[in-house]
């Protein structure tokens, strides 16, 4: 696996604003750049970094082959080879992107809806409102910390509760041809974890975390403390 630093001249990032702005274009973007073979599936994770304006700073793509720019206007710089050494119980900083979302089977068919509109749904539901109870920032914080504790139980790693932040809730509608429309919700975590399996943690590294890892979502990226 290579871990990519992307860069996007300035120029061309406003003569091309639309296309960097639109989660679906971008997608397109980045399987342009990556794309290997025809009919290829995808094997890489990319998480997009932005700026106080929501400007794209720089994109960090995981991919397990070297990727080259096919253009003047992208710089890449590449990491060694990206393969993780990590032991039981070791502290690690991290950050990651992720589309939390809660399944469901309605009328025979699976249906996913965002985690936090969910737990408002149910509240009216019940026929009340949270803001009776708490804030929004503390339902976000616990319905998504739940779902931060279980992926971790899947995939090799703990969290507590008060070394995580939550925060940047984004909304990216999703318009491909052929297909309807749809919101896409997103949550940034960061803050610390400790690594309960590591051989099942370095697998989540390299897949992803997650649903919509097509759209950005899903690379948790760690650093020693």
């Amino acid at each position: 696996m290579y871990l990519y630093r992307i860069s996007i001249d300035r120029d061309a990032l406003n003569r091309d604003r639309r296309t960097y702005a639109d989660a679906y274009l971008l997608h397109q973007s980045m399987w342009a750049l990556v794309s290997q073979y025809e009919n290829q599936q995808r094997d890489f994770l990319y998480r997009v970094e932005y700026d106080a304006y929501q400007n794209i700073e720089h994109i960090y793509l995981l991919a397990p082959y070297r990727v080259s720019p096919k253009n003047n206007n992208v710089r890449i710089t590449i990491s060694p080879e990206y393969k993780p050494m990590l032991e039981k119980k070791e502290r690690l900083y991290f950050k990651l992107r992720a589309n939390p979302v809660v399944k469901r089977r309605e009328n025979g068919k699976a249906r996913e809806y965002g985690l936090v509109m969910d737990a408002k749904w149910r509240f009216r539901r019940d026929g009340r409102t949270y803001q009776e109870e708490r804030s929004l920032d503390e339902l976000v914080h616990e319905v998504c910390m739940k779902w931060l504790i279980k992926k971790g139980e899947q995939h090799g790693f703990s969290v507590k509760q008060f070394e995580v932040a939550i925060d940047n809730g984004r909304k990216y509608s999703i318009k491909s041809a052929g297909k309807q429309e749809y919101m896409l919700r997103t949550q940034d975590f960061s803050g610390v974890l400790t690594v309960a399996d590591p051989e099942l943690f370095i697998r989540a590294l390299y897949k992803g975390i997650g649903p919509a890892k097509a759209f950005g979502c899903g690379l948790m990226l760690v650093r020693r403390i």
